[in-house]
This record gives C-alpha cells, structure tokens and sequence, in this order.
C-alpha cells in the first residue's frame, strides 16, 4: 500500500495547488482541507478494502496528474447502453464514458474526474474520455440520458437495464443483412449510434435498402458538387443521375450536414416507392409515414420529441423492412432477397439479434 499512498500523495498535491488557484475559502474549487484528510483517508482505505483485480488500473489512474491525458483505458469493460440504463456502484468503481449522454448521481462522498483534477459534479453530465473514480464510501449512479450510449468500467458497479428500446440491437440486425456499417471509430463496434446522421450517410443507407449499392458503386458518372469525399462520390453520383436527391446548393450537396427525421423518412418513402424526390413535400414525410403504416402512433412521436441520432436511423430502418412496397404484395426485406441483394439466411441471423418491441 506504500506505493499507493505515495501516488494517492502525489495526486492530492497536484488538486491542492489547483484549489489554491482555482477558488475561494468561501466557494474553493476543492477544498484543501478535504483533500488531505478525509478525502485521503477515506480512499485510502476503500482502495485496500474494495480493490481486487482491478487494483493495479486504479492506482494507476490516481497516480497521474490532472494534467496529463486521459490513460489507454481498453482494459475496461466496454459496455452498449440505451436511454435509462443505470450503472451504480460505490468506492473503487472506474468510469470511462466513451460516446452519448451520461449523467451523475452522487449519494453522499464524492466522484472524482481524475483527468480534469476535481470533483464531478452530481446532476452534470460526464466528459467523454475522461476518468471517474468513486471514493468516500460514496453510492454514485450513471444514468444514460441519451438514446444510446457507450462506457467502460471496473471496479465493480451493477447494470440496470431500462425498457427503452435497444437501439444496438437494430444496428447489429441491418450489419447481419449487410445495410448497416459502422464509421471505424472503435466505440461501441464503431457504430456511433449517439451521434447525429449525416446527409452522406443517409443517402449510403437509403441506396442500400434500394438494393442499388453495387450499382452506385460500379457507375463511372459524375456530378456538380465540390464538398463530397472520395468514398461518397459516385453514391452522390449516381443518386443524383437517377434524380434521387439534389444538394443544398447548385454546387454543394451538404455530405456532412445532419440529417432530421423528417429528411430520413422522406429517404425511406421512396425507397419503399411511396414518395418521389420534387413531387411529395418532404416536410410531410412523419405524417404521411404515419397514414401509411411506416410509422406507428408512438415512433411518429418519439421522432417529432428527439434529436434525430443514429440510433433513430438503425431502429426505422430496419423497421422499414417488413414495410410492404407501394404496388405490390411484397415487403422491401422481401424484395431484397429475391433481388439476391440479401440471403435469408442474413435476414434470418438479422431478425435474431432484435430483443425489444416496437414502440407502439
């Protein structure tokens, strides 16, 4: 334990110099007083009480200062979250929140943030790549706000599942039928479900579920837009030859604008042959998406409530599936496999990743 307390000792000297510049004796940033003594005691001691496995990466993470860039934390258990999911633990629990919107809770004690050097705040939400660390015997809760989430943790802690749809269920369900893919970023399997859909991705995903993507990507064509990288260009090209979608502007298509909901399910109309790009108003498309069956009551409001996330993208998309195509007897899922653009045994090894309901 000697070697803990000198790295505990060290970190506390580096949080005192930034109570002493950083706050008041009236409203201190954190106090020195409790700092060095309650603080310090009071983790000391959980540290060699609660501790087990995860005692070497704890330690670890005190022993850096403030200063320093967040630790590689790929040791951690990464964990995929939905909207109410809770993670609660107490003394000795380590938090890395990698993507969405998670919030905390504090029962008495105190959540350290060991990469910014100070106390984190109940009730604000954490710094993505920053490391927690419970400590004085404190209970802290971590409740995900957002449609979906991705944290790391160790030290203990406990999962309660919430019955918000699971959002990461979907995106593996379309990636086992080849529609969905994620951007590479390593989190949550790169699937970035938190973060808002772009117009570029969009339009990949709608070309998709036309079973057009091979198409696209064999056609030699060309269009008039300057902002489109390298990998989107002959999607754009190709969705603009077949007069699909036009950009924001006579030069620009708007690849890295988000897209809103209303924009997404326009793009699923048409896929599904029920709208037809400058003749339906797309600002209609929740409504009309509704009267047909697309949408259900409780979809069409969770849509017009939320920021439009990924996630949102994965879950109507793969809904969109069992949505029969105007004209015709056939659903979309339907039409993609005998178009040999999916096989069923893909659609079947889908359908068994989904381990929510609907929202109704």
């Amino acid at each position: 334990m000697k070697k803990a307390t000198s790295l505990l000792l060290g970190l506390l000297l580096c949080l005192a110099a930034l109570a002493a510049s950083g706050g008041s004796q009236g409203d201190p940033l954190i106090s020195l007083s409790y700092l060095t003594g309650a603080f310090a005691q009071s983790l000391e001691d959980a540290l060699d009480a609660r501790l087990d496995t995860s005692d070497e990466a704890v330690r670890a993470a005190i022993g850096r200062e403030p200063s320093s860039p967040p630790a590689d934390s790929s040791h951690l258990a990464e964990h995929t979250l939905k909207e109410g999911d809770v993670l609660s633990g107490s003394t000795g629990l380590v938090v890395v929140p990698l993507g969405g919107s998670i919030r905390l809770d504090v029962s008495g004690g105190a959540v350290v943030d060991v990469t910014a050097g100070e106390e984190a705040l109940p009730g604000h939400l954490l710094t993505a790549n920053h490391r927690y660390i419970v400590a004085e015997n404190a209970q802290a809760g971590f409740t995900v706000t957002s449609a979906a989430a991705v944290l790391s943790f160790e030290g203990g802690g406990t999962l309660t599942r919430s019955l918000s749809p699971d959002y990461y269920s979907a995106a593996l369900a379309l990636r086992e039928a080849g529609l969905f893919r994620g951007s590479g970023s390593g989190v949550g399997e790169g699937f970035d479900l938190y973060l808002a859909p772009t117009r570029g991705e969009s339009l990949v995903m709608f070309l998709r579920l036309l079973g057009e993507e091979s198409d696209a990507l064999a056609f030699n064509g060309t269009h008039p837009f300057t902002d489109v990288p390298g990998w989107l260009s002959p999607y754009v090209a190709w969705a603009w030859q077949k007069g699909y979608t036009s950009g924001v502007a006579a030069d620009r298509f708007g690849s890295g604008q988000p897209v809103t909901a209303v924009e997404y399910e326009e793009f699923l109309l048409r896929a599904l042959g029920y709208s037809v790009a400058g003749v339906d108003d797309y600002r209609t498309s929740l409504e009309r998406a509704l009267a047909l069956g697309a949408l259900t009551q409780g979809e069409y409001d969770m849509l017009r409530e939320s920021v439009f996330l990924r996630a949102h993208t994965a879950y109507v998309s793969w809904y969109s599936l069992d949505m029969p195509l105007n004209g015709g007897g056939e659903t979309l899922a339907q039409h993609l496999t005998a178009a040999n653009r999916i096989t069923e045994e893909q659609l079947e090894a889908a359908r068994a990743q989904i381990n929510f309901s609907r929202i109704s």
